[in-house]
Parts: C-alpha cells; structure tokens; sequence
C-alpha cells in the first residue's frame, strides 16, 4: 500500500493517549506482528515491526514529510 509518512504520522498521533487501540492496524493491508512505536527526538515516530516474512522492518515518519512510501 503506497501512503504518504505524514499520514502514517497522523494515525498514530490520533490514538496518543486513548487506551482503545480498535482499528490502529485497520489501514495496514499486510499482516504484521509485534508493532512498536518508538517516540524519537524532533517529533518523530518510528514504526518497528515484523512482516509477514519474519523481517524486523522499521519506518521513520514525521508530520511534515510528503515522500510516499510502501507500507507495509
């Protein structure tokens, strides 16, 4: 699925500080296990996770960046 970083940003943002994650993978159209979300220095998340291939992958987003990527 092609989506842009800032919009992988912004879904994860949305749930900060709720403790009802239904839906937080809903978008995600590839299995995927043991999702992390790691809070990094300037505004950043990374995403660490494992795909259905057994890979540690990790993706780095951030509020401003338009680049659109695979994910997952």
């Amino acid at each position: 699925m092609k989506i842009k970083r800032s919009e992988i940003y912004a879904h994860v943002k949305s749930y900060e500080g709720t403790t009802c994650m239904d839906g937080f993978l809903g978008f995600i159209d590839s299995p995927v296990r043991d999702l992390r979300v790691i809070r990094m220095p300037n505004q950043r998340i990374r995403l660490k996770y494992i795909d259905q291939h057994n890979n540690i992958q990790r993706v780095d987003v951030g509020a401003d960046e338009d680049e659109v990527i695979e994910f997952p």
